[in-house]
């Protein structure tokens, strides 16, 4: 499927994003409110996001073993985050796929996950991890500045004491997956298809 023009693109987060917001889901945007009474903490907020990536994410056929085969969450290096989403992402299925969330380290193989986080402190390792998935289709996921510039597909970001979301579609394209609209609608969207020339 050929994606669409930036122009269309950027006509349909206009179009989607008061609708986005409240489909997406009423928890995250909740989230910042909670955060700040002390209702949830920064790692529950993302884990309620990183589940709902997988219900507005699609991949391959050809990424399960299986039609019932889970979906793998591997989280790198963040000891927290995983413990949090795994309570959260406990009994909930997706599209008839239960849900596996493993923590795992940047020399792992990580090729048979499905969605890849992370976490800052193994910012080092981007390239490395990001290199090692090229031609599969893997969403990953980060949560430093320069994590989609670098090639990640989501990026976790903080403003005005809220964690938004940056988006470089491109890489998600390249690695056939597809992203629901609701989604795009409520990220920032980050470029790396280099300049056309005489631009």
């Amino acid at each position: 499927m050929k994606p669409a023009p930036p122009s269309v693109l950027r006509r349909l987060k206009r179009r989607l994003a008061p609708i986005a917001l409240l489909l997406l889901s009423a928890h995250e945007y909740r989230c910042a409110a909670y955060a700040q009474t002390g209702g949830l903490s920064e790692d529950q907020i993302k884990a309620g996001f990183l589940l709902n990536f997988l219900r507005f994410v699609q991949w391959p056929d050809a990424s399960y073993v299986t039609r019932s085969a889970p979906i793998s969450v591997c989280i790198v290096g963040h000891n927290s985050m995983s413990a949090v989403l795994s309570e959260a992402v406990s009994g909930k299925e997706v599209d008839g796929h239960a849900i596996r969330v493993k923590l795992t380290k940047a020399s792992d193989d990580l090729r048979t996950c499905h969605l890849v986080f992370v976490g800052s402190a193994d910012e080092r390792h981007t390239s490395q991890i990001l290199d090692s998935l090229k031609g599969n289709s893997i969403l990953t996921v980060g949560e430093y500045s320069s994590f989609a510039k670098s090639g990640g597909m989501l990026n976790f970001y903080t403003e005005e004491n809220k964690v938004k979301l940056e988006m470089n579609l491109d890489a998600a394209t390249r690695a056939n997956l597809r992203i629901s609209a609701k989604l795009i609608a409520v990220s920032h969207l980050i470029s790396t298809k280099p300049a056309a020339k005489g631009l």
